[in-house]
């Protein structure tokens, strides 16, 4: 929509998309590609089995936050995610889920703001790097000490980050 109907949008902000067709041809990233499609997959096997708690314990575990982060998420957004497991199983079904073509967002010529954790999986630099590249407005901002969810490990830097995006393009 950004690239189709840009006239609609002020601006945009964008966190770690795993938009990793962008990185198809990248020889360099191939064996994170590889290693990230190989994660999601036991975790798509596991969600088909019917464990849905265990398949999202071994997403954030393997795939987004790293060894020992399941046991310190709250009981409310474990809870949320093993409710969201079938919509991530039928995500993951869909071929053209993460398929996504530079050119559909370098017309988009208003501000955007392009996030990432300097904790996060590193397959994301990649992605915000191409998306920075493409778009004639953005800029990066990289979280200290965050990973893949800053907006719930780092709330309040990550909502004054916000806060003064929007303002400044207000």
């Amino acid at each position: 929509m950004a690239g189709e109907r840009h006239d609609l949008l002020r601006g945009l902000i964008i966190h770690e998309r795993p938009l990793f067709a962008l990185l198809a041809d990248d020889s360099a990233v191939a064996p994170m590609l590889e290693q990230v499609r190989q994660r999601v997959g036991g975790v798509v096997e596991r969600i088909a089995s019917g464990d849905h708690a265990g398949a999202a314990e071994q997403f954030v575990e393997t795939v987004v936050l790293g060894p020992g982060s399941w046991a310190q998420l709250p009981p409310e957004y474990k809870k949320i995610m093993m409710d969201n497991a079938p919509t991530f199983l039928d995500e993951a079904k869909d071929p053209e889920q993460l398929v996504f073509e530079l050119e559909w967002i370098k017309e988009f010529t208003r501000p955007a703001l392009l996030t990432l954790g300097d904790q996060s999986p590193p397959i994301f630099g990649p992605v915000v790097g191409k998306l920075a590249e493409a778009m004639p407005r953005a800029e990066v901002l990289k979280f200290p000490g965050a990973g893949h969810i800053p907006h719930a490990t780092h709330p309040d830097v990550y909502a004054k980050a916000i806060i003064e995006f929007v303002r400044m393009h207000s």
